[in-house]
């Protein structure tokens, strides 16, 4: 449970949890995310529960591990920072956040060696004003015309932020193949073989012009950095233009023989 130094990374609180389906869905956006630690406060659901097993598929091990509390403030007790997820605006003052600024946020406080959690009421009522009144802070995930989310869903949302928080992931890539790059010897075979098909089909005109010509598309391959497959492709391909082409005119040569 550690990343580098010692981070803990939040636990996720479930309050009052009515339906085990949804707290073995929990767990598996848990596991996707990086986060193992799961605290049950008096599920109504019973514990343990088949269905959370069956709906875990493959974090069985962080509901094996699960704690129950029977009550919010002893299940709350060992963190230093707790944030609530809600919806619905309340009467009581506090920051609110953003999945991805609460994220950041929790993450920050875990750097500095203090445990988090964030906290999740029941699918029917959320969280109580006496239960938001032991957080230290509210996050509220941002939705369109309908705001309701399911919990594991809402679980979902905020363990993927947490680890998007430090994921050096690119914003884009290009999928990793194994390529070996072609050889000096491979790239004027192509070369030599191209040319050999242009100046067939006069493409290199005038000839005041074919070295420039030249020049330019052997400059132009080059800077694509083929692979030698993509060199062995690209003469195949060359070599099924020019035979279709044959096969054409040869084609309509016998129709106008006929």
């Amino acid at each position: 449970m550690t990343e580098g130094s010692l981070i803990f990374p939040p636990a996720i609180v479930l309050s009052h949890t009515q339906m085990g389906e949804n707290i073995g869905s929990a767990a598996r956006a848990m596991k996707n995310f990086g986060l193992g630690e799961l605290i049950l406060i008096a599920p109504k659901c019973g514990w343990p529960n088949d269905r959370a097993q069956m709906l875990a598929s493959g974090a069985a091990d962080i509901i094996e591990a699960a704690q129950v509390f029977d009550t919010t403030e002893a299940a709350l007790a060992p963190y230093s920072l707790v944030l609530a997820t809600t919806a619905r605006g309340r009467d009581v003052v506090k920051e609110i956040y953003t999945p991805q600024a609460a994220a950041r946020h929790l993450r920050a406080t875990a750097k500095a060696g203090a445990r988090t959690a964030i906290l999740f009421g029941n699918e029917r009522a959320g969280l109580t004003n006496e239960e938001m009144s032991l957080a230290d802070g509210v996050i509220t995930i941002p939705t369109a015309d309908f705001w309701s989310l399911n919990l594991a869903q809402a679980v979902l949302v905020t363990a993927y932020e947490w680890l998007k928080s430090a994921d050096a992931t690119p914003a884009t890539r290009i999928r990793a193949t194994v390529a070996v790059p072609a050889t000096r010897h491979e790239l004027t075979g192509l070369f030599e073989h191209l040319e050999r098909e242009l100046d067939a089909a006069e493409f290199l005109f005038p000839p005041a012009k074919r070295e420039t010509m030249v020049r330019n598309i052997r400059a132009m391959i080059m800077r694509s950095r083929l692979s030698d497959q993509e060199v062995r492709t690209i003469r195949g391909m060359i070599v099924a233009l020019v035979r279709n082409k044959y096969r054409g005119k040869q084609n309509k040569n016998g129709d106008q023989d006929g």
